[in-house]
């Protein structure tokens, strides 16, 4: 099983709206079922609340992750082009030059 990562950074104080549109995003991508989804599974967002020792607090930027499984890389690299493409465009519009994204594949061992 393959866990494609995609990392948002934002500005602390836009982590509110940053996780209620990730969820927007999802809730439309399941909505339209395979077209979106493809062979994706348990897609989730989550908030990086600790790194090195340092709360979230006192980080310069907060971090959310959107998170979905596939059965294999190709499967993932195939979504990636696909749904989180047009995702990281629509991130980029919105918050602009002061945030950045970044993708990881995880291997569930």
């Amino acid at each position: 099983m393959i866990i494609h990562n995609a990392t948002f950074m934002v500005r602390r104080d836009l982590e509110a709206d940053l996780v209620g549109w990730l969820k927007e995003q999802l809730a439309a991508m399941q909505s339209e079922g395979v077209a979106r989804m493809g062979e994706g599974c348990n897609p989730r967002v989550s908030a990086m609340r600790e790194a090195g020792g340092i709360s979230h607090h006192h980080a310069d930027a907060a971090s959310v992750a959107f998170q979905i499984e596939f059965p294999d890389i190709p499967s993932a690299k195939i979504w990636s082009d696909r749904s989180f493409t047009p995702l990281a465009e629509a991130f980029t519009s919105r918050y602009g030059e002061e945030s950045m994204a970044f993708t990881s594949l995880f291997e569930i061992l």
